[in-house]
């Protein structure tokens, strides 16, 4: 038996669909599972023991118009797989000449691994306990506890924090994020993970430039590292990101904080993470996904603008004090 789950391109929504993992190998234990995904999601599967191969789809590169989607298809075909799972509600993978098992109908305010799920549930498959899971091997995990090896023996407990994010709108602000770093290591006596995407580094800087002490500086491009890098952590903070739900997947509690997208669809998936919102209303929130995405032009969103450091201080001490 040979599967293919039509995955996603971005990091997020990638990792989420990993959800369908588990019920499958249940139902079809000596199943062949292949992703199809991005080429920035690629990095985070191609050495996840949950996979046994991955396709690249390059929507903007080799994959590109119709031309593109023809060699994809033609691709996919050589490989004679029995069932295609669309994730993506994909056009393409009704061309594969397998059988098609499809999304359904969408509902605004309903998580995305729910939707996920349902089309195995539609075909039979028991999705009991199911969620988005990446398995970190054994060499990643001890190379992230190399990397904090030497780190002063006074910290029982390491913290991350990424203050980034792929949408302005999505971000909360720096120097919060510096304000809620420096009284976590006073409070509490974490050491501060920052982290921050290739594209990030300015931000990181500037974080860290505002912290006291200063924060141990995650700088790696590679994904499974950062993710065995975050599942060293006692708890992660940040916006609604990829790294978010990498952290969720690999079990390190979440405090998320959310303002103009929908935490409902987007959320850290599952009943240990915590999402923190302002409480402000202002009629457009959320308004994204769906809703004219920035189309105030702020240029930042005061709804998570709302969000007291605080608040924020408060639901991780739970975590760490509870």
């Amino acid at each position: 038996m040979k599967i293919l789950i039509f995955s996603f391109t971005f990091i997020g929504d990638a990792v989420l669909s990993t959800a369908v993992i588990q019920p499958l190998r249940r139902h079809f234990p000596d199943a062949h599972l292949t992703f199809l995904v991005g080429p920035r999601a690629a990095a985070l599967f191609t050495t996840e023991p949950q996979i046994d191969a991955v396709h690249i789809y390059d929507n903007r590169g080799e994959h590109a118009g119709w031309r593109g989607r023809l060699r994809l298809i033609r691709t996919l075909r050589r490989e004679k797989f029995n069932i295609v799972i669309n994730l993506r509600d994909s056009f393409v993978a009704r061309c594969i000449g397998a059988e098609h098992w499809g999304m359904g109908r969408s509902s605004g305010n309903r998580h995305a691994v729910t939707r996920y799920l349902e089309v195995l549930q539609r075909r039979g498959v028991d999705t009991t306990d199911a969620r988005p899971h990446l398995q970190l091997t054994e060499t990643e995990q001890t190379e992230a506890r190399h990397f904090l090896v030497g780190e002063p023996s006074r910290f029982q407990r390491f913290i991350g924090i990424h203050p980034g994010g792929n949408w302005i709108y999505k971000l909360w602000e720096a120097q919060k994020y510096a304000q809620l770093a420096t009284i976590l290591y006073e409070k509490l006596g974490a050491a501060i993970l920052l982290f921050a995407g290739p594209d990030e580094r300015e931000l990181q800087a500037q974080v860290a430039s505002m912290m006291h002490p200063s924060p141990i500086l995650v700088k790696t491009g590679n994904l499974r590292h950062l993710a065995a890098l975050i599942a060293e952590c006692d708890v992660y903070i940040g916006n609604d990101t990829g790294p978010m739900h990498i952290a969720a997947a690999v079990d390190t509690p979440v405090v998320a904080l959310f303002g103009s997208t929908n935490h409902h669809r987007s959320g850290p998936y599952g009943e240990k993470h915590t999402v923190v919102q302002s409480g402000l209303q202002l009629g457009c929130n959320p308004c994204h996904p769906g809703r004219h995405p920035g189309g105030c032009g702020a240029g930042s969103c005061a709804v998570i603008d709302g969000i007291a450091v605080a608040q924020v201080v408060e639901v991780v001490a739970g975590y760490l004090t509870g």
